[in-house]
């Protein structure tokens, strides 16, 4: 959205949406617009959550290692997460325990905060979880076409994945790619990207971040569930299950948090979860 759009809906001068942007991408209030690849037929990225008897040790190595995307240390019922674009095979690494889940990666989510308050949101989360009644599993999105993009369109895709605003005519000429191609290149995006932004009252850094791998034949309930929270929640599909990551800023709020959880199996919303916390960055994860 343009910032000009952005004065108009809420009723503010350019010039004072200009400084609350910058004020809020400074303090790391707002992360994104950041990109994430949907499935294809023929590109699939692969996540595998696993334990390795020394998972800092496995950390480390994996940073550089060939077709690795991104990875991270945790401490929870798994210990490290990695995404790849081939399958690979981890059992043969030192160190290797076991593989808790891995799947094929699909759409992610990042629902609009629509609560501020942790007090609040909580109570309106309980009122979702009450009204839940199980029915008909909800149908699961399909394959988009084929990725057919060129060197130029990876080139773009690895430029501007982190931040779709980057300013483009410099970025342009530092990857040599035109700007036609760069133009027809963005009418693409639609079909074959989801563009996210991620939204921290308090700065994404002060926040622990929460992971929790669901199965369930609700994945949309839960997705407008954690849309309650006033943390943005950045939810994957992985194989058939949700892999949810959500920032908390407090241990009252994290008992609040895991009541949650088992309130949603209670009423088989979900039907079994493992979880584990993120320790391996502060920043906001980005997939």
């Amino acid at each position: 959205m343009h910032r000009d759009k952005i004065a108009k809906n809420a009723k503010l001068s350019r010039n004072t949406v200009s400084e609350y942007l910058k004020s809020m991408y400074a303090g790391n209030f707002l992360i994104g617009p950041w990109m994430s690849l949907n499935p294809h037929s023929d590109y699939k990225e692969y996540v595998y959550l696993m334990n390795f008897s020394k998972a800092f040790h496995a950390y480390k190595g994996l940073k550089g290692f060939p077709h690795v995307l991104h990875h991270e240390m945790a401490f929870g019922d798994w210990n490290t997460m990695v995404i790849t674009d081939r399958q690979l095979d981890f059992p043969q690494l030192v160190g290797f325990e076991s593989i808790v889940y891995q799947g094929v990666k699909g759409n992610v989510y990042t629902p609009k905060v629509t609560y501020t308050t942790w007090d609040e949101s909580l109570k309106k989360i309980y009122e979702h979880i009450e009204k839940f009644t199980p029915g008909e599993p909800e149908p699961k999105k399909r394959l988009v076409p084929p990725l057919k993009w060129g060197e130029d369109q990876w080139k773009l895709y690895h430029a501007f994945r982190v931040n779709v605003r980057k300013t483009v005519t410099p970025l342009l000429r530092n990857i040599k790619v035109r700007y036609e191609t760069y133009l027809q290149w963005m009418k693409t995006l639609q079909d074959h990207c989801t563009i996210h932004t991620e939204f921290y009252p308090q700065g994404c850094n002060t926040y622990l971040c929460h992971c929790y791998l669901l199965s369930s034949d609700y994945n949309q309930s839960i997705i407008s569930l954690f849309s309650l929270f006033p943390t943005t929640p950045v939810i994957m599909e992985v194989g058939d299950r949700l892999l949810v990551f959500l920032k908390v800023v407090s241990s009252n709020v994290t008992r609040g948090m895991i009541y949650t959880i088992f309130d949603m199996k209670a009423v088989e919303m979900i039907k079994e979860f493992s979880s584990a916390v993120v320790v391996s960055k502060s920043r906001c994860v980005m997939l």
